[in-house]
């Protein structure tokens, strides 16, 4: 269930993201959440406030929960303070000790001038493979962690990082539009033959960029639906102040667009993460430039060119993606070979983003379309 713990809605939701789904019923997490939440007030307490529990955590070997704690604490970090690598590292570190769900196999794959960081996690007997990948700001060993939730299919999993994402990003490969690239490198690398998909978040649209141009993909999850780019920074946000925005970038105002979200980011905790890790993930200096790389991030266009099987999840209460999106994508699905929808409610669970506090649900739906 997702819980509403502070007043700050992206607080809440990262808070479900990173602890509900795997640790209600845990009472070492409620019990220091118990403790933590009144703390929770800005960024910095927030930061202060996990990594004293992740160090706690780590101290008494618990490593699975130090590592979500880790992941917590470096969430809102600017790419400039030299706690993120130090967080993103300890994060890792913690999280590998206390992974045991699978037996795994590590690769780093050769991707331009630098490498692809995968995990392919053993299935005995199976015959076919899955790739998993997450968006914006997930890195793969949350993908790997939510892998027990359809853990016994007939899939061997490859999990990895793409440009922009995690130990890819910290690589210097930046983020990118045309997913079918990384997607395709991961194929051949592998010399796989079909291979099905599931992005996260962002990753709803990169999945279904890479299905557009990658014929041996079989199957696509969008698990978010996620049409453009543009959305998740549209959300939240007054329409005319939105529109007045978006005009500005269309006449070429480079330094009244800048000016203008540069106000809006210094007391809005939602916006300024959007940009600040935007910029880290595609290496854009201004907020103008930033726009102008979320524009390439639609699935206009390109819905006539997949094919494939398609499972679309959306979430009502979605705070990164409007609702409205899933009937434009089903319209624009014209070529499909099959598409299955399935939208979460609050009566339902999983209404959120991502289903975050009700994971399992989408999960449940991923294993039925597999």
């Amino acid at each position: 269930m997702f819980k509403q713990y502070v007043n700050n809605e992206q607080f809440n939701l990262q808070i479900n993201r990173f602890i509900n789904d795997y640790y209600q019923e845990d009472n070492r997490a409620d019990a220091d959440l118990e403790i933590m939440i009144p703390k929770l007030n800005d960024t910095n307490s927030w930061y202060k406030t996990w990594l004293d529990f992740a160090k706690k955590r780590e101290d008494s070997k618990d490593y699975d929960l130090a590592s979500v704690y880790y992941q917590a604490a470096e969430f809102y970090l600017a790419s400039t303070d030299p706690n993120k690598e130090k967080m993103y590292q300890k994060y890792r570190e913690t999280f590998y000790k206390g992974f045991t769900d699978f037996d795994y196999e590590s690769y780093k794959i050769p991707y331009e001038d630098s490498n692809l960081p995968a995990v392919k996690l053993l299935t005995p007997g199976a015959t076919k493979t899955l790739l998993v990948f997450g968006g914006y700001d997930s890195y793969m060993e949350e993908m790997l962690k939510m892998m027990k939730f359809i853990k016994g299919i007939d899939y061997n999993m490859i999990v990895f990082d793409g440009p922009g994402q995690g130990t890819a990003l910290k690589n210097g490969l930046t983020f990118i539009h045309n997913w079918e690239k990384p997607v395709s490198t991961i194929i051949d690398y592998f010399k796989l033959e079909r291979v099905s998909l599931i992005g996260a978040s962002w990753g709803g649209y990169l999945a279904m960029r890479a299905a557009a141009f990658e014929k041996r993909i079989d199957k696509v999850v969008a698990f978010n639906i996620f049409y453009s780019g543009l959305d998740a920074l549209k959300m939240g946000m007054p329409e005319e102040t939105y529109l007045s925005i978006m005009q500005l970038v269309d006449n070429n105002e480079v330094e009244k667009v800048n000016s203008l979200l540069g106000k809006m980011m210094s007391d809005n905790i939602d916006l300024n993460w959007k940009i600040e890790k935007g910029m880290e993930n595609t290496g854009d200096s201004t907020p103008f430039d930033l726009i102008k790389s979320f524009e390439k991030h639609t699935m206009n266009g390109i819905g006539p060119f997949i094919n494939q099987d398609v499972l679309l999840l959306a979430g009502q209460d979605d705070q990164y993606v409007p609702i409205s999106r899933l009937a434009q994508i089903q319209q624009e699905l014209t070529n499909a070979a099959s598409i299955i929808t399935k939208v979460f409610t609050k009566e339902t669970g999983g209404e959120q983003h991502c289903q975050a506090g009700h994971r399992e649900l989408a999960f449940n739906e991923m294993k039925k379309f597999l």
